[in-house]
């Protein structure tokens, strides 16, 4: 039977080719766009990650409310009319018992490491040149355990920082900016004191100007110092072994206390909105592909059905049941969808070693080449995706074929 498949595939050259064009080039097209679009939404996770982690907690901003201070001066029955209505923060935000939470960390198995963090904005200035900057205070071992920043760092590294001495590392914009170089002196301004001296002792390069514009690490105590507010932590973030639970966690841990936990998706949810629109757009142009590919198989095959009657009358004759005619036809269909799935994973593998070969001329991320994903997921869906429309396009002709009997086919050649 596969012989004979084979026999008549090979018999309309044309055809066949016309078929396994259409499976291929529709499997490559969707290796290419998932490769380039999964390529690009790790780059962003990667990004957001860098800034934030898994798990962030951080202080509840404390909005000051009309309702709140009614309430604590003035008695129910009185009329209180607002000449200027009460706006505005109670003060920075800030975790109100950071010791609680690490001890509760420290206990969690799912935790892998945490980092706190006081983030503050300030001003560094060289000279007559100023930059806005937002100075984030670490603890250099226990970040590069949360995050990938110090892979991104182009200059020194981040346990340069470690025993504080009022260093800084700032992002490659801030040191564009400044006219600075790793070595120099700038001085660092809260707003709440006179600027403070700080050495630069390396520089960070994202790939991301929003970031690396206003990015500047130093260690935590000299950080609180310069912003008068010993052991003060506005922030932690949190490491988990397993990144798909990081919104069940931080919906759970989210009832301790009155801080704001919110996992890495939920802090970052304008660009996971535009990552799952990518998603949703990567899917509708696959089956926009694979529907074509599936009626070029599909009118192909009825071709090949109708100009081949003679023979099916020949094989019903000699014993060829219904089944075996059924059968032979969706061979023959199973054999397009896996030579054409094959070569198209083949041509879809050589297109994105081609297209993440090219040099764009700015960084982005780590290179200057656009990131493509070689997930075996891709090749996976895509193979599975072509034989599964070569097989549902001959289902119709097939069934047809198998329909057929010699006296039918007699009939209408009359």
């Amino acid at each position: 039977m596969w012989f004979l498949a084979l026999r008549q595939m090979l018999a309309r050259k044309k055809q066949t080719l016309l078929i396994f064009l259409g499976i291929s080039l529709g499997t490559t097209i969707y290796v290419v766009i998932a490769g380039m679009q999964l390529g690009m939404r790790n780059y962003i996770s990667e990004q957001l990650l860098n800034n934030t982690a898994h798990v962030i907690i951080k202080g509840n901003e404390q909005q000051i409310q009309q309702k709140d201070l009614r309430d604590r001066f003035f008695e129910e029955t009185q009329f209180v009319h607002w000449v200027v209505p009460p706006a505005g923060k109670r003060g920075e935000s800030r975790l109100e018992n950071p010791q609680g939470w690490f001890s509760r960390l420290d206990k969690d198995p799912r935790v892998l490491a945490y980092s706190p963090r006081l983030s503050i904005n300030a001003i560094g200035a060289r000279g007559p040149l100023r930059s806005s900057i937002g100075l984030t205070g670490i603890i250099p071992e226990k970040h590069t355990q949360v995050t990938s920043l110090s892979d991104y760092t182009v200059a020194g590294n981040l346990s340069m920082l470690t025993g504080g001495g009022r260093k800084i590392i700032l992002g490659k914009g801030v040191m564009d900016k400044l006219g600075a170089s790793v070595g120099d002196t700038i001085r660092i301004s809260s707003g709440f004191n006179e600027a403070w001296p700080y050495r630069i002792v390396g520089v960070v390069q994202l790939g991301n100007h929003n970031i690396d514009d206003t990015m500047a690490l130093a260690h935590l105590s000299d950080v609180q110092s310069l912003n008068h507010s010993p052991g003060r932590v506005s922030e932690i973030s949190v490491a988990l072994d397993d990144i798909n639970f990081s919104s069940s966690i931080a919906s759970l841990w989210s009832l301790y206390s009155n801080d704001k936990v919110e996992g890495w998706e939920e802090a970052n949810a304008s660009f996971m909105q535009i990552i799952n629109i990518q998603d949703i757009t990567r899917y509708v142009i696959t089956f926009a592909i694979l529907l074509v590919a599936a009626f070029g198989v599909y009118n192909v095959l009825s071709i090949m059905i109708s100009q081949k009657q003679k023979e099916i009358a020949i094989l019903r004759s000699i014993g060829y049941g219904p089944e075996k005619i059924l059968q032979l036809f969706m061979i023959q269909g199973f054999l397009l969808g896996l030579i054409g799935g094959l070569s198209g994973l083949v041509f879809g593998l050589g297109a994105n070693l081609l297209i993440g070969n090219i040099d764009l001329g700015f960084k982005i991320g780590k290179g200057t080449h656009l990131p493509i994903s070689y997930d075996v997921t891709i090749f996976v869906a895509a193979f599975v995706a072509a034989q599964a429309a070569a097989a549902v396009a001959s289902i119709i002709p097939a069934r047809h074929a198998a329909q057929l009997t010699p006296l039918d086919i007699i009939r209408a050649n009359i």
